[in-house]
């Protein structure tokens, strides 16, 4: 009979560790920017879902396309339609590792710079990236922010004709994930 108690506590003890590692938001946010001669392009995606794994630094994200808003509705059309063609690929992913995360004690409040790599799938198309990060750890929770470039040609992202020039081939993107940990 003891060894049942024994054993539903060291189970329970295990289960709780292999949670405690792994942090989640649903509510991470994608900012794209561009500036043109002739127009501004700035959207925001407020619903983007990501899993951090403290233990083995693993990190993914997921979004839909349509979830990015735009100030100017037609701004907004253009970019469902036109470009990220949200009805052929509706979703974005990530999936890599923060490199470095050996450094990193995640129990102790921190700012550490990290570096990102891995596939972002963006537009149907797979690229490899490999970033500069900050993370910070305050009370438990964790708040990671990048920001880079990507080309829409790597993404084969096809510009308007009428838009050729006036469009920058290299979007900004700033992200910002305001992780908690995961409980069941």
């Amino acid at each position: 009979m003891k060894l049942k108690y024994v054993l539903l506590l060291v189970f329970s003890g295990l289960m709780i560790n292999s949670f405690a590692q792994k942090h989640i938001t649903k509510s991470g946010n994608i900012e794209i920017f561009s500036q043109t001669p002739l127009f501004t392009i700035e959207g925001v995606n407020k619903k983007v879902a990501s899993i951090l794994n403290t233990e083995t630094g693993d990190i993914v994200a997921s979004t839909l396309m349509r979830s990015f808003k735009f100030e100017e509705a037609l701004v907004e059309e253009h970019f469902n339609e036109n470009y990220a063609e949200s009805h052929k690929f509706p979703k974005s992913t990530f999936k890599g590792k923060i490199t470095d995360y050996k450094k990193i004690d995640f129990t102790k409040d921190g700012t550490h710079t990290i570096t990102i790599e891995g596939k972002l799938l963006i537009h149907g198309a797979t690229n490899y990236v490999k970033e500069q990060g900050v993370l910070t750890i305050k009370d438990g929770n964790i708040s990671a922010k990048t920001q880079f470039n990507v080309s829409l040609k790597a993404f084969e992202i096809q510009v308007e004709k009428a838009y050729e020039k006036a469009i920058k081939d290299e979007i900004e993107l700033k992200i910002h994930f305001d992780f908690k940990p995961y409980t069941k």
